[in-house]
């Protein structure tokens, strides 16, 4: 595995934050045995549990030599029902359609839901400077 650290990342805080809370932390040998054991949870659900991006779990999987691939076969680690079908975007993610389904109108409902708080702030804000 040699140096866990991502050595070429940029110190300091990022633009704007982050909802990741160990974002451009060294990764710690806890967390490397973490991503090696849940390797079949998928990245989405690595990333959670690490408080990482998915795209920092796929990165540090390849550097570390450990297969997030989900095979033929495997069984959703969401709902534990249904099997993940192989060469779709939920496949990708670790989870079977319908669950990859309900994650994406969540994630959708969750982003209208920023705008339209977003909207009242701006309106809301125009008022007081008005009176």
């Amino acid at each position: 595995m040699g140096n866990a650290s991502n050595s070429g990342a940029r110190r300091g805080p990022s633009a704007g934050g982050t909802a990741y809370p160990n974002e451009r932390r060294p990764w710690t040998t806890g967390e490397l045995k973490t991503l090696s054991t849940m390797r079949n949870e998928g990245a989405d659900a690595i990333a959670a549990i690490l408080g990482r991006s998915p795209k920092a779990v796929r990165r540090m999987a390849s550097k570390a030599h450990v297969s997030l691939r989900v095979r033929p076969g495997d069984i959703c680690p969401i709902c534990g029902m249904r099997e993940v079908r192989p060469h779709t975007m939920a496949a990708r993610h670790g989870m079977c359609p319908t669950c990859w389904t309900e994650r994406l109108t969540r994630l959708r409902e969750e982003e209208a839901a920023q705008r339209r708080a977003e909207r009242e702030y701006q309106a809301a804000k125009k008022r007081a400077q008005r009176a």
